[in-house]
């Protein structure tokens, strides 16, 4: 093969692993994120969600953001010996072609240091930071602080 034919396709083969890294990124969806709505002046959040990859490759969820709260931590609701805490896990695996539930009483995105109160009815966004994938804004419906679940699925197939 001439030189420039044999570069030629090496360039149009990187492009092509490379355009399907990214296309594995975009099959990351989040479905159902919610919050519950916060008394005035209580400084601390929820956000819960289904994270579904239709992907054949996994990706890591590394950070999150929102400019509702100056800090954002991904947690996980642990029981130990009759106890619950919450424990905060900065890299949490989603698997290729499963699903993940951030839940009351399991994973979730705690926010901290709220200045406004969450009101019932009001949406925001925050932002996912995925390992490969990028960024991935989500916009979060405020419930009733009495709240469960947002009527989506509320079970998990995931690991950290």
């Amino acid at each position: 093969m001439p030189r420039s034919r044999e570069s030629l396709a090496r360039l149009v083969a990187v492009g092509l692993l490379t355009a399907g890294i990214g296309t594995a990124s975009a099959e990351i969806m989040v479905h159902d994120a919610w919050s519950r709505a916060t008394p005035p002046g209580h400084p601390t959040g929820a956000v819960y969600f289904e994270l579904v990859n239709d992907g054949r490759m996994g990706d890591v969820l590394v950070g999150v953001s929102t400019e509702r709260a100056p800090r954002s931590e991904i947690h996980r609701t642990i029981e130990e010996g009759g106890n619950s805490r919450m424990v905060h896990t900065p890299r949490v695996r989603i698997p290729a072609e499963g699903h993940l539930s951030f839940e009351p009483g399991g994973r979730h995105v705690m926010l901290m240091g709220l200045e406004q109160a969450l009101a019932e009815g009001e949406t925001y966004e925050i932002v996912l930071e995925l390992e490969d994938g990028g960024e991935l804004p989500v916009t979060v419906e405020v419930l009733p602080p009495t709240a469960m679940g947002s009527g989506g699925h509320q079970h998990d197939h995931g690991g950290d």
